[in-house]
């Protein structure tokens, strides 16, 4: 009788400990999705920010200073966010066998969220990269103008603006895309 009452104390010690895990990893990848979200979008809204600063500049050598020091003002911001730290975390915890994160999703949405988790960590790499390669760009803008004067300067700057402004689109498409896969996480939740 005294391993079937261990048996049973075992048991229900199982059901008391494991609704209550799984709410601490439902809460636990919420907090986590939710974080990386803002962590994004205040990144990217800096970005564009910045990119929208840079048409109200008047000065040419302002302006040329500007478009160069993109990569140290911005670069050095995002470092701060540390972005994917969370969310590379949450995603290895799917790969670990005994991890308890995948019993506190529903069966039929571990699968779906798991792969959302992976787009989403995919994609914020991806955003980083794209931020990385416009304030490149921008370095390169401001050097192209500091060899111009005149109309050849200002159609440049022109040109120049036309450019920054499709990467604004950009980058405002791909905010919205990493929100609809922040929503669609949170829905299987």
């Amino acid at each position: 009788m005294l391993l079937l009452d261990k048996i049973i104390d075992a048991l229900s010690d199982l059901v008391v400990t494991l609704p209550k895990k799984n709410r601490e990893n439902r809460k636990e990848i919420r907090e986590v999705v939710l974080s990386v979200q803002t962590e994004m979008e205040r990144a990217i809204e800096l970005a564009i920010l910045y990119i929208d600063g840079t048409k109200r500049i008047i000065p040419d050598q302002e302006l040329i200073d500007h478009l160069q020091g993109a990569s140290s003002n911005l670069m050095s911001s995002y470092n701060e966010f540390k972005i994917c730290a969370g969310l590379y975390g949450l995603a290895d915890r799917f790969d670990e066998v005994f991890s308890s994160i995948r019993g506190s999703i529903n069966i039929g949405q571990i699968k779906a969220v798991e792969d959302l988790i992976r787009d989403l960590a995919n994609g914020e790499s991806l955003v980083v990269d794209g931020l990385r390669g416009i304030t490149e760009k921008m370095y390169v803008y401001g050097n192209e103008l500091s060899s111009l004067s005149g109309d050849d300067f200002d159609q440049k700057k022109s040109e120049i603006f036309q450019r920054l402004n499709l990467e604004v689109q950009t980058m405002r498409s791909q905010l919205n895309g990493f929100r609809k896969s922040v929503r669609d996480i949170l829905k299987l939740m």
